[in-house]
């Protein structure tokens, strides 16, 4: 082992423990600002469109997947990984802060103005969300090499029992203030909770990779994807399976919002049902990530696709607030899949160099399926109702779980192979 990978194991205990306790602190944050549950819903009460509510999961995925090869290209040439990190953390805390103040304009302003105003901070905190993943990842990957697994499970299960307790507070906030004020409130606790985490971030302990290659164009670096995707025939079935299961989450933000629409939930059990997914996504995260850190993480991704399948179908039968739950409990251990397999798939489908393209290739590649799937659910919701929605992303659902069965273990594939990851990332 050299000196580098010496002094990294050196800091490990110390970034375990910033890390969990930042990824922490956000999830009891961004609780606060759930795009699964509380956006939706205060967007379907101020303007009543179902095709705006599509849009709230359509810009999301937008600028949480598509912007990836970006943060990706940003860690490439750099001998440490925390500066980028570190400055991509405050922007994303100014895009929270752009949407706590747009919301305060409700009620002041004409609705159509702070509509766009909210979509575009909206979108503007979800790119940050986007360009931050890769570069967390292959911190994470540098600085946690034998603890990575772990982290993923303590992060997922901390953050969800505080952002359980802060999903909470929010339907006390949204039952005891009338529209819009309980949301505006719960937006700047979600800022100045957030602010918090940066000193944490700012702490962090990086050290310089003694080799690293010259950061090339970012063109050269999207010219360099469709051949590493054709060259890698794991990695290409891979998010073909996840593509799939991708499609099928179009249905997620439509659960909560056909309940408003039927008036068997109220805008403040919508926090409640915000608590059920953040729980379930944190006691799901840890199990999954026990999961894939001892038996492989092919193994999460078939209980994504089982998951999304099974909750997609109760959708269907959901007519009161205990099965919009029941729904949401199954949503928030699928939804754990896309934050704890993708990437751990990614980088052990990797090699060793190229770490951080593969983590945002899979992101940017997925974006389309995330993006699409809503809009054209709230275009069809517009005419055909939801549950047509729920049943076209069962099938999906299951079709993806059913072909996740076949893919190969990342893991025995990379058997044998000297591979230490987090290596500095390399344009291929």
């Amino acid at each position: 082992m050299n000196l580098f990978h010496e002094r990294m194991r050196g800091f490990e205990r110390r970034n375990f423990i910033l890390i969990v306790l930042d990824g922490s602190l956000f999830a009891f944050a961004i609780s606060f600002l759930s795009e699964a549950t509380i956006i939706p819903a205060f967007v379907q009460t101020l303007t009543g469109s179902a095709a705006l509510v599509g849009l709230v999961g359509a810009t999301y995925a937008l600028g949480r997947y598509l912007p990836q090869l970006v943060g990706a290209h940003l860690a490439l040439g750099r001998a440490r990984r925390k500066p980028a990190l570190f400055w991509i953390v405050v922007a994303e805390r100014i895009g929270i802060l752009a949407i706590a103040l747009t919301a305060q304009a409700v009620g002041l302003w004409d609705t159509g103005v702070v509509v766009v105003l909210f979509f575009l901070a909206f979108c503007a905190y979800a790119i940050t969300t986007g360009l931050i993943g890769p570069v967390y990842g292959d911190f994470v990957a540098k600085a946690l090499p034998r603890s990575r697994g772990w982290y993923y499970g303590m992060s997922q299960l901390l953050g969800g029992v505080l952002g359980f307790a802060s999903a909470l507070t929010a339907e006390r906030l949204l039952s005891e203030w009338a529209f819009p004020v309980g949301n505006q409130i719960a937006f700047w606790l979600c800022f100045g909770l957030s602010f918090l985490s940066i000193p944490l971030v700012a702490s962090l302990r990086d050290e310089a990779y003694p080799d690293v290659e010259p950061r090339r164009p970012l063109s050269r670096t999207l010219q360099s994807i469709p051949g590493l995707v054709a060259g890698d025939t794991a990695y290409r079935r891979f998010l073909g399976v996840r593509a799939i299961l991708a499609s099928a989450t179009a249905g997620m933000g439509f659960v909560v919002v056909h309940g408003l629409a039927e008036g068997y939930i109220s805008n403040a059990e919508a926090a409640v049902v915000a608590a059920v997914f953040i729980l379930s996504q944190a006691a799901g995260g840890f199990l999954l990530s026990l999961l894939g850190n001892y038996r492989g993480w092919k193994s999460v991704i078939v209980m994504g696709g089982l998951l999304l399948t099974v909750s997609m179908t109760g959708a269907l039968f959901a007519h009161d607030l205990v099965g919009v739950a029941l729904v949401y409990a199954a949503l928030g251990a699928a939804n754990a899949t896309t934050i704890i397999g993708d990437p751990n798939v990614s980088i052990e489908l990797a090699p060793p160099s190229h770490t951080s393209i593969y983590l945002g290739t899979t992101s940017t590649l997925l974006a389309p399926f995330f993006v699409f799937g809503p809009l054209l659910g709230g275009a069809v919701a517009e005419t055909t109702g939801y549950p047509v929605i729920f049943v076209v992303a069962g099938i999906l659902a299951a079709v993806g779980f059913i072909l996740s069965l076949f893919l190969p273990e990342p893991r025995k594939l990379r058997r044998g192979e000297a591979r230490l990851v987090g290596q500095p990332g390399t344009t291929p």
